[in-house]
């Protein structure tokens, strides 16, 4: 950076420690108007670099026919002339692209020089622009709140509803005179977060904004109407203000709900095994991965894996055809998962080949575990197509180990011993640790 000279110590401190790290723009002008120092935000709002500002004049930011006088007042504010240099100034940024900042200057005096200062500046434009838009709309705002189809409410400073539109009701199923007996920032039902967990009153947008005067967009919350099915909306709210005060908050939202459960059902979809509706490869060895890294940071809980094969399936399809096969992967799917706990993972692989991942299993456990699921497997009558078939399993099966590199090493020893298992007879459980 552009060294400070002859500054005190202080001076420097609060150059290195403040100007450099602050989250607003910072810049030091000295009596000529030359930048002195920049720090990262200063060049974020204005498209410089620090080396495009150091050595240059600070009027570079301004309009060619407002410079002189522009220097004039900062070289009067250093000799104490006026009393202070702050306000709102149109700039422009390297681009060409006009801004509007609030800016304000501390003076620095020096042994050598008549001074400088520091200037603190915060890029407006958006805020301006947006009360702008807002003006200009208000000629056409009735039509447009009574027709639009998002939901629009206006709440007053203090988080109570004051008005909302036609489609707030609709959407809401709250009529005009219910709206207005809502407590403050409350839409009348409980919410929820997509995650399913009750919302906190004050994580609800409007209660956000009315804590931190910021605008909150693109939230998405549930709401349970009645008994009914979870409604989402996609739920934004800003602060309005005039001069410095806060006049209402205007809160905007959308029925998602179609869009959610589109959404829902592409990930299950992603995820799953379309013909025996269990988690498919990707996701039982995203579960593996997760017990691997649990078991990184608790040695003491084991994970056991199970490698299961129907035997002989390919005589299935051979003899029956594929939709006696789709039947019996189906069966043996369903007769897993009812052999297991909730905690466990059970998904297809392959075409007749499935994985289990038991967590917090023990060798033992999980051969014992095995060698009932392979029982229960053999004496499973699977009904299709008047008449009933029986299949067996050779199961392989092994234990996540801690000096494992990866889960695909595990998953070669449970292989292994599903190997095994087939050359041994078939319908029988191997183990490898």
């Amino acid at each position: 950076m552009y060294p400070l000279r002859n500054f005190t110590p202080a001076v420097n401190t609060l150059t290195e420690n403040i100007i450099q790290r602050a989250p607003i723009g910072m810049a030091v002008i000295d009596f000529d108007g030359i930048y002195r120092d920049v720090n990262p935000a200063y060049c974020r709002i204005y498209g410089y670099s620090a080396h495009e500002f150091l050595g240059q004049s600070y009027t570079m930011i301004f309009a060619a026919e407002q410079r002189a006088s522009i220097l004039a007042r900062h070289q009067s504010y250093i000799r104490c002339e006026i009393p202070d240099l702050k306000g709102e100034f149109d700039v422009v940024r390297k681009d060409g692209s006009r801004l509007q900042v609030v800016a304000e200057s501390v003076r620095i005096p020096a042994t050598d020089s008549p001074g400088m200062r520091l200037v603190y500046v915060v890029d407006i434009t958006e805020r301006r622009q947006m009360e702008q838009e807002l003006l200009a709309a208000q000629a056409v705002q009735n039509v447009l709140f009574q027709t639009s189809p998002q939901g629009i409410i206006y709440y007053d400073p203090e988080g109570r509803l004051s008005s909302a539109n036609p489609a707030a009701g609709r959407i809401l199923g709250l009529r005009a005179d219910e709206f207005r007996a809502l407590p403050a920032h409350d839409l009348g039902w409980p919410l929820i977060q997509e995650d399913g967990q009750a919302l906190s009153p004050n994580d609800f947008p409007v209660a956000r904004v009315l804590a931190t005067k910021e605008s909150v967009r693109n939230v998405v919350i549930g709401i349970r109407i009645a008994k009914g099915p979870v409604r989402w909306l996609l739920f934004s709210a800003m602060p309005l203000w005039r001069a410095d005060s806060l006049i209402s908050i205007y809160a905007w939202f959308e029925d998602i709900t179609e869009r959610v459960q589109r959404d829902s059902a592409l990930v299950a979809a992603a995820s799953t095994d379309y013909l025996t509706g269990l988690p498919n490869r990707r996701t039982v060895m995203d579960a593996l991965k997760r017990e691997m890294a649990r078991l990184s940071r608790f040695s003491d809980q084991p994970c056991a894996v199970l490698l299961l094969d129907i035997d002989f399936f390919k005589r299935v399809n051979d003899n029956f055809g594929h939709l006696t096969g789709d039947a019996v992967l189906q069966a043996v799917a369903s007769g897993l998962q009812s052999q297991v706990r909730s905690l466990d993972v059970v998904g297809r692989v392959g075409g007749e080949e499935f994985l289990i991942v038991l967590p917090n299993t023990t060798l033992v456990d999980a051969l014992t575990l095995a060698d009932r699921i392979r029982q229960f497997v053999e004496n499973m009558p699977i009904d299709f197509a008047n008449m009933v078939h029986h299949v067996t399993l050779s199961i392989g099966v092994s234990l996540l180990c801690y000096e494992d590199a990866d889960v695909s090493q595990v998953c070669d020893r449970a292989d292994r011993a599903l190997y095994e298992a087939k050359t041994s007879g078939r319908n029988q459980v191997c183990a490898q640790a």
